[in-house]
């Protein structure tokens, strides 16, 4: 069975709490886990239009215009893929970098797995011991 996580994950600074600390900073939210990966873009979808309704479009140098909106999808991605990761370079200006996301989560009968984890092993031992000179 397939589940669909969608998260964001905001890269900043601030102000370190020691010096020997790092001032980047990363904080990541799960906006929520789909059946399915079509309800997974709608809510990331929301998500960016809502982004998008607190930050202006990137506006490219010599007046080329503006960014295009920038959305998940099942076939928006290279080569009719997937459009699964999201971020704001080329699409929003904003103060920190953002990184959408849908991950896809794959959860399987734990018996079956060791099951198949072991006869993978097994069969690469044969392999190996087959091929030996």
């Amino acid at each position: 069975m397939e589940k669909f996580l969608l998260t964001i994950e905001f890269r900043y600074k601030e102000i370190p709490k020691s010096d020997i600390f790092s001032e980047h900073k990363s904080k990541t939210t799960t906006i929520g886990v789909f059946d399915d990966f079509d309800t997974a873009c709608i809510e990331g979808n929301k998500l960016l239009s809502n982004l998008e309704s607190k930050f202006p479009l990137h506006v490219f140098p010599n007046g080329r215009g503006v960014a295009k909106k920038e959305r998940f999808s099942k076939n928006g991605g290279s080569f009719g893929s997937k459009k699964n990761l999201v971020s704001n370079l080329a699409y929003l200006k904003t103060p920190f970098a953002f990184y959408a996301k849908i991950d896809t989560l794959k959860m399987d009968d734990i018996e079956e797995t060791i099951e198949g984890v072991i006869d993978s092993i097994k069969k690469y031992r044969e392999h190996k011991t087959s091929n030996e000179y």
